[in-house]
This record gives C-alpha cells, sequence and structure tokens, in this order.
C-alpha cells in the first residue's frame, strides 16, 4: 500500500511545503555529525489515545468491508499537523506481510485532489492498482470505472483511503454545505464502490469533514464512525505524550522540558499541534548536537524556536536566549 504523492499528480499543501523548505535550511545549517545525531527524532512515534481511536476504527472497517452486507465507513478530521495521515501507516504497518517484495492491493491510499469530479480519483485509484492511467474525463470515466470495479474485485480489495477528502466534497464554486447534501460525482463513485464491491471507505481531511456528519447525502449515510484528531489542550494527555515522546529521544538528554513550568511552556511553544512539536523537539536536537554536546539549556530552546517561527512570530518565545 501507498499514497499517491509524484509532484506530476499532486499539489503540495503548504504544510508540506513548510516540511521541505525546513528540510532544505537544516541541511544547509547543521553539520552532518548534528544531522546524524537529531535527525532519527523525525521518526519518533506516540500513539496517544485519540490516535488508538482512529486507529482502531479504521481496523474495524477493514475487518467487516464486503462481510456484513452493510457498507462501512469512517471519517476521521481535524487540522493540518494532527496525525490524521499517520493513522493509516500505523495501521498499514500492523497487517501482516506474506511477502516483503509483494504488493498490497487490499488497502489503496490516495489523495483527494481539488475538484469534485470523479475522473481524478478514478485515475488515482487505477494508478495505485497499476494501471499507466494519466487522467480520466468525460469520454472514458464510465469504462475505467468498470476496469476500477473489477481491479478491486480480482484483487480482493476491502479498503480505500482518501486523504485531503475535503477537497473531493467541496468545490470552491459552490456553498460547502450544498455540495456535501447534494453529493458531487466524486461521491457518487465511492458510495457505488462501497455498495458494489463492498470496500471499507476512509475518509481523512479538514475540519469540513465535520459537516458530512450533519448532513442527509447518500454518502454521510454510510459513513458510520466520525474521529477527530485535534491540538492538545494542556492536560495530562498532552503531559503524558510529551514525556512519552522525550523519553524515546534517547541520543538526548532533555530533561530540562521535565523541570517546573518547562512543560507549560512547551506547550505554549509548540501550539499542543503534533507536528509542529515534533519539528520544535528536532530542531532542539539539532542545536544541541551543533554545539557537541546532548544535554539541552534553555538557550538551546530559544534558538531552535526562532530557527524555526522566526522573528515575527504571533507566539512570543517562551525561553530566555542566552545569545
Amino acid at each position: 500500500m501507498k499514497m499517491v504523492d509524484s509532484a506530476t499528480d499532486i499539489e503540495l499543501n503548504v504544510y508540506e511545503l513548510e516540511d521541505r523548505r525546513t528540510l532544505v535550511r537544516r541541511h544547509t545549517t547543521y553539520s552532518s555529525a548534528a544531522l546524524r545525531a537529531a535527525l532519527p527524532i523525525d521518526d519518533v512515534f506516540v500513539a496517544h489515545p485519540a490516535f488508538k481511536n482512529a486507529v482502531n476504527a479504521v481496523s474495524r472497517v477493514y475487518e467487516l468491508a464486503g462481510k456484513t452486507g452493510m457498507p462501512q465507513g469512517v471519517c476521521i478530521e481535524g487540522p493540518f499537523g494532527t496525525g490524521k495521515t499517520s493513522v493509516l501507516k500505523y495501521f498499514a504497518a500492523s497487517l501482516p506481510q506474506d511477502d516483503l517484495y509483494t504488493q498490497r492491493y487490499d488497502v489503496v491510499g490516495i489523495r483527494g485532489r481539488k475538484g469534485v469530479h470523479a475522473g481524478p480519483l478514478v485515475s488515482s485509484v487505477l494508478r495505485e492498482h497499476g494501471y499507466p492511467i494519466r487522467r480520466t474525463g468525460p469520454g472514458n470515466l464510465e469504462p475505467q470505472i468498470h476496469v476500477m470495479k473489477e481491479a478491486f474485485r480480482h484483487r480482493k480489495g476491502r479498503l480505500l483511503w482518501i486523504d485531503e477528502a475535503s477537497n473531493i466534497l467541496c468545490s470552491s464554486a459552490r456553498r460547502v454545505t450544498s455540495n456535501i447534501e447534494e453529493g458531487t460525482s466524486a461521491t457518487d463513485v465511492i458510495c457505488e464502490l462501497m455498495e458494489e464491491n463492498g470496500i471499507g471507505i476512509v475518509l481523512v481531511g479538514s475540519e469540513l469533514l465535520a459537516q458530512l456528519e450533519e448532513s442527509k447525502s447518500a454518502l454521510a449515510s454510510r459513513i458510520t464512525v466520525h474521529e477527530r484528531l485535534g491540538n492538545f489542550e494542556f492536560d495530562a494527555t498532552f503531559v503524558a505524550f510529551s514525556k512519552a515522546f522525550l523519553m524515546q529521544c534517547t541520543a538526548f538528554d532533555f530533561t530540562f522540558f521535565l523541570m517546573g513550568e518547562q512543560m507549560k511552556k512547551l506547550h505554549l511553544a509548540t501550539r499542543g499541534n503534533p507536528r509542529t512539536f515534533k519539528r520544535f523537539i528536532t530542531e532542539c536536537g539539532l542545536c544541541v548536537a551543533q554545539k557537541g554536546d546532548r544535554t539541552l539549556i534553555e538557550g538551546d530552546a530559544a534558538k531552535a524556536f526562532r530557527a524555526i517561527f522566526g522573528s515575527t512570530s504571533s507566539t512570543p518565545c517562551p525561553y530566555a536566549s542566552t545569545v
């Protein structure tokens, strides 16, 4: 299973562009030794309660798909950087792999491109099944929908994951509520897959997907489970998440964050956003490793904050600089 993610197929969103700029900046700022020491922090992962709930919901849809005679679907919504896409990666990694060199086709993941028409969705699914399809238009839509359905049947497809699904539910040319209530050609195809192929559907996207739960559309009636991944409040869940994350950063001593009011400052610095949290801690590791040390002090945290947010951030730096 893989996600469609080629430069010729999709446009990167603003957060992905920011990630790329951050990576380029790091490789031009820090030594190779610092990069080797700190970049593994990007791979640290903590499954917090809301994340586990989302994974369990996806797992249930996968298990029941095609077995009950009832359409199975789940919606996972929330702001960027809260781990929605990571749910699929975590779930897919948990599936048994019969052959290291064989591509799985029972779980297919695509990204919803902007536009409510079915063509791009069908093209993306067919490419995931190995068909050399570049574009599906009005002239060949129906035949390619048929090919897509046959591909799912032949390869015993069970789950279709659509990232940034709000793109296919909503059109900028019409009111959001109108699109969601009336449906689109893309949502019509999704409903057909659920009904005719028994495919379980996972829709992932921004808070706009929350409106689907309140609508009376055909798709809404088939998406029966709704999970939300949001930014952390400053509470016991954030503290537990932070401690679990920091404990896995064994190359560094981040005890500083566990002292006094530092946990509250850490929440302020990262705004409780998991992606921002990981980016900030990685930057802290880079700052520490760059000076040939492994123990974080407040000046390192201040330097990392400035590197990520700059001097014009709307959030004031909560750390005192030693510079």
